[in-house]
């Protein structure tokens, strides 16, 4: 039998993350795809995705970090975690923002309604909602 390992428990943390943001994120998408048009359902997904992706790479940069180095003190690795997820926020806003042509205000909107999610996280770590 396998013992308990601070992984597991980040790995655990960024499913319930994943769940709830990407609730929210479906949400906010199909709000945009019922009410208005294509582009601002195309801004709508940038949005989510720009709020996803750097929250679940942050989470794994702490994963491999722990994995590494089990002695990591924990204000280490929350530190990492938001330079990784802001650091990767900032890039991508930037590149979307120069490369493609969208919807400023619907992307600014869904990135923070999909970010907000994370608030329910607590909610998604309840046993009857684990992806494991």
């Amino acid at each position: 039998m396998e013992g308990h390992s601070p992984c597991s428990d980040i790995i655990s943390a960024l499913k319930s993350l994943l769940s709830a943001q990407s609730v929210i994120g479906a949400i906010v998408v199909l709000y945009e795809f019922v009410s208005s048009d294509s582009q601002s359902v195309e801004s709508a997904f940038i949005g989510v995705a720009i709020a996803v992706v750097p929250s679940l790479l942050g989470l794994l940069s702490v994963a491999i970090k722990v994995k590494r180095n089990k002695r990591s003190h924990i204000g280490e690795l929350a530190w990492f975690n938001e330079i990784i997820k802001w650091t990767y926020t900032a890039v991508f806003m930037l590149m979307v923002s120069r490369f493609n042509e969208i919807n400023e205000i619907t992307m600014i909107v869904a990135y923070s309604l999909t970010y907000m999610g994370s608030c329910f996280t607590p909610i998604f770590n309840k046993p009857q909602f684990r992806m494991t």
